[in-house]
């Protein structure tokens, strides 16, 4: 009788959560796949029923393609410098900066505070050829940078704007990954001489081995979906050098700059993309239970 009352309890509470899921997530994701079936701009009443032609013609799309390129060198580069720079940040201030320890913590996590779209708004007018980061080259000696009007120069810029936003929430993960590991291994492992590089890659990254696996799966999932912030920086330019497909999918439903608004042309990549993410999720599950299996025979 009691575990009946604490099932009914259980559900009370689920029952809002699910139906704030079906409305917010199911509901769309459903309307999104029967719009990738139709040839419809997003405003007139009637649509016609095409079948998989959106796919197919994505498979010709230069444009989307090169989001594609964009969204994967993003992904795989972003990725790399916000986990190696946040690690490494966070290592320093855990286990060298003893002084003052707190104040570094809040410096490295201050840009958490901002929004993204507002990060992609200020670094434009730093990195702008009249903005203050130009006029500190010239005062330096060196020529004006065109950070966001060269298209080699735009992609770089994006990534070093995304590590330093994204580093303060990277930098959380790390501290608490840092946490998990017991004083007593690490004294340990000093007395036994372990000090420095030999700490670093003998004791604790094997222990925080998961956080690595996660803190870097999550990066890359979310540099994959990019898009307030390439869209206030950049707009996807210069001649589509920054466009991601989060910019594709928004200029193609929305924008009227390469003619009438393609809204379900626009739903069959965002179609895609919840499955390449589905794709994606399934394949961490796999290494996450393969590290489990790793460590319980270890």
């Amino acid at each position: 009788m009691v575990k009946k009352e604490k099932r009914v309890i259980i559900w009370w509470f689920l029952i809002p959560m699910l139906v704030m899921y079906s409305i917010f997530f199911i509901y769309p994701l459903l309307l999104n796949i029967l719009y990738s079936f139709l040839n419809w701009n997003g405003f007139t009443k009637s649509a016609n029923w095409i079948g998989f032609e959106n796919y197919r013609e994505l498979l010709f799309d230069g444009l989307f393609w090169n989001a594609v390129k964009n969204s994967s060198l993003f992904a795989l580069l972003g990725t790399i410098s916000q986990v190696v720079v946040s690690f490494f940040l966070a290592y320093l201030v855990e286990f060298h900066f003893h002084r003052r320890k707190k104040w570094y913590r809040t410096i490295f996590i201050l840009p958490i505070v901002a929004t993204t779209a507002t990060i992609g708004m200020l670094m434009k007018s730093l990195f702008s050829y009249e903005g203050l980061v130009n006029y500190v080259v010239t005062i330096l000696g060196g020529d004006p940078v065109p950070w966001l009007s060269d298209p080699r120069w735009a992609f770089f810029t994006v990534i070093l704007v995304s590590t330093w936003k994204e580093t303060g929430t990277l930098f959380i993960y790390w501290i608490a990954g840092f946490q998990m590991i017991s004083p007593a291994v690490l004294e340990a492992a000093e007395i036994d001489g372990a000090t420095g590089r030999t700490l670093l890659t003998r004791i604790i990254l094997p222990m925080i081995q998961p956080v690595v696996v996660v803190v870097s799966t999550v990066t890359f999932l979310n540099a994959l979906k990019v898009f307030d912030l390439i869209q206030t920086l950049t707009a996807g330019g210069p001649y589509f050098s920054t466009d991601m497909v989060g910019t594709f999918i928004y200029r193609t439903a929305f924008s009227s700059s390469f003619g009438s608004p393609r809204l379900s042309y626009a739903s069959s990549v965002a179609v895609l993309c919840v499955f390449f993410l589905v794709f994606c999720s399934l394949i961490v599950k796999v290494i996450k239970k393969i590290i489990a299996r790793k460590d319980v025979f270890e």
